[in-house]
């Protein structure tokens, strides 16, 4: 009866239960006594965080994994990323695609859904694609981390240890097994820096990005092409190219924008050498867009940079991947329609294609119903906490965002505000529109009224 019911329900409700129920065993699984250290000061409040956080990719967290899980522990929280970083949904299609079972029709709908893929063409093909390309980047994450933590741990914790970094920088999760301080230690570091940042990018980037540069290049390669970078550039789709580009930009801009901001700051990169503070830079700017790993103390760093990483966490990834945020094409097309209303154009346009109607009343939606969760979240931690108001839009975009970075404020929050960032985070990885869709109740009798037209005053 119960899974005829839950064949019934809408693919957004689908996706909504799934992430849930994840998030409820993973919270069983961390509390079992085999995942616990004996040192361990762990309730079952703060499991049920740490699984919201890790199946919502985001990284907060009311006690560090290193010093609160065993072994055991640990690799639960891995499968808990894993699954929070490609989705459940994805991984059970692939499953019993590989057993040769066919999906439901309203199953299929629900995992092109959770991917937020626009057509349901070779979807068998892609699904693989999905898991194989993810394994192939997160082992190749793993080995190059493990030439710096095999020595310093030994070979068997060094390689746990890349592993677990691996699949939390590339799943956009934030977590690490090291401490309490994630990755300042390392800030220094090229190696460490350099194949987070890839992980995260990869990661958030999305799955047709990958796919569809990787068909290019295998279409460039197989035809022996020599037009030229460019050309072979305008083959891309344009959802590739305005992704590759927002990302580029994002980064070319935080990157400087925290270097000048920092560059005399003691306390963060003052100190540093030239290289040092690029290289610092350049992984706060990833790691604020999505990620949330850290080689600064983001207390330490000065508010105007607090401020300015809001708004790139704001914006986030690209759809389709691990990433959070509005997306990086949500905004952009946002700012298209703004420049287009300034300069008195009708349609909403971006390299020679003009963007439909639709698809930019999608984006205002998203935005301003991300906007209205931002703003209930940070109502509510303004009235029970008394903390500075920019740490509190701070943590609470972090959490929406599903970025995970934190000015050391989430534990010792209260369990009313932790519980409100559980909220947030949840809301952020499932997607705004997906929980409402989920809630409502649309009759089929409801139709598109259309009525006499009239004129409302604004701005």
């Amino acid at each position: 009866m119960f899974l005829k019911r839950l064949r019934r329900l809408p693919p957004a409700a689908k996706i909504v239960i799934s992430f849930a129920t994840v998030i409820f065993i993973g919270s069983l699984l961390l509390t079992l006594p085999i995942s616990n250290l004996e040192s361990s000061e762990t309730t079952y409040f703060d499991n049920l965080f740490t699984a919201v956080s890790m199946v919502c990719v985001t990284g907060l967290f009311t006690l560090p994994v290193a010093t609160s899980f065993t072994v055991f522990g640990q690799i639960v929280c891995i499968v808990l990323m894993q699954i929070g970083g490609i989705g459940l949904m994805t991984i059970l299609a692939t499953f019993i695609m590989r057993i040769g079972r066919k999906m439901r029709f309203s199953d299929t709908i629900a995992v092109k859904e959770a991917l937020n893929r626009d057509e349901l063409g070779d979807f068998k093909t892609y699904l693989a694609s999905i898991i194989k390309y993810t394994a192939i980047i997160e082992g190749t994450g793993m080995l190059l981390l493990a030439l710096r933590f095999v020595p310093e741990f030994g070979f068997a914790s060094g390689l746990f240890v890349s592993l677990f970094l691996a699949v939390s920088a590339f799943c956009n999760a934030g977590f690490d097994n090291l401490g309490a301080y994630s990755l300042q230690e390392y800030v220094q570091d090229p190696l460490i820096n350099l194949v987070i940042t890839t992980l995260i990018i990869l990661g958030g980037i999305g799955f047709s990005v990958w796919f569809d540069v990787t068909h290019n290049i295998q279409s460039i390669i197989k035809n022996k092409c020599k037009s030229g970078w460019k050309r072979s550039y305008r083959m891309l789709k344009i959802h590739t190219r305005l992704a590759i580009n927002m990302t580029l930009g994002l980064i070319v801009i935080g990157t400087l924008v925290f270097l000048v901001v920092e560059w005399n700051n003691p306390n963060s990169i003052g100190n540093f050498t030239f290289g040092e503070k690029v290289l610092a830079s350049f992984f706060q700017t990833v790691t604020m867009r999505t990620a949330g790993f850290a080689t600064l103390d983001y207390e330490l760093i000065k508010p105007f940079s607090l401020f300015f990483f809001i708004g790139t966490m704001f914006i986030g990834g690209s759809p389709g991947g691990a990433a959070g945020g509005i997306k990086t094409t949500t905004f952009a097309l946002v700012a298209l329609l703004v420049i287009s209303e300034i300069k008195g154009q009708k349609h909403v346009n971006y390299s020679h294609h003009t963007i439909p109607i639709e698809i930019i009343r999608r984006a205002i939606v998203i935005v301003a119903t991300f906007s209205l969760f931002l703003i209930a979240g940070v109502s509510v931690l303004m009235l029970v906490e008394d903390q500075p108001f920019l740490y509190l839009l701070f943590e609470a975009v972090s959490a929406l965002a599903t970025v995970g970075v934190s000015v050391n404020l989430t534990p010792e929050l209260s369990h009313i505000s932790q519980v409100v960032l559980m909220i947030l985070m949840f809301i952020g990885r499932i997607g705004p529109i997906t929980i409402l869709l989920s809630l409502s109740r649309k009759s089929k009798k409801t139709k598109d009224q259309l009525y006499a037209k009239t004129t409302i005053l604004i701005g």
